[in-house]
């Protein structure tokens, strides 16, 4: 592995902790186009090195939040108890999914929640 690509995938890495402590997204927003678009890796591995690094950049984020009294742990094993078993079930579908077909489903999620959040914010302000 050469010094530019370990150094680009520890700026993305960092880029992608960093909004997520400051949005609380699990950085998959930020980190997928970057690892498809930026580092050619292709949408699958892109997707699943995501939800590799979803762990510690998790915990850390959880820590920061926590230490405000931001986190509801109790609703958080409730969702989560959700999530471990939805997560399986979209990895094996995802895994079915041509590369192209995913992209174009990512995206389109990518631009759902960006119009939810632009007209949740454009509401606020009337």
């Amino acid at each position: 592995m050469s010094a530019q690509l370990l150094g680009s995938m520890i700026l993305t890495g960092f880029g992608a902790g960093l909004l997520s402590g400051l949005m609380g997204v699990g950085g998959g927003t930020v980190t997928i186009p970057a690892l498809v678009f930026l580092l050619g890796i292709s949408q699958h591995a892109a997707q699943g090195i995501s939800l590799a690094m979803i762990i510690p950049t998790a915990m850390m984020g959880a820590y920061g939040y926590s230490i405000r009294g931001h986190v509801d742990v109790r609703r958080a094993w409730f969702i989560s108890a959700g999530a471990v078993i939805g997560s399986l079930f979209g990895s094996l579908l995802a895994c079915s999914i041509s590369s192209g077909n995913l992209k174009r489903i990512f995206g389109v999620f990518v631009i759902i929640i960006a119009i939810k959040v632009f007209s949740d914010v454009l509401s606020q302000k009337k």
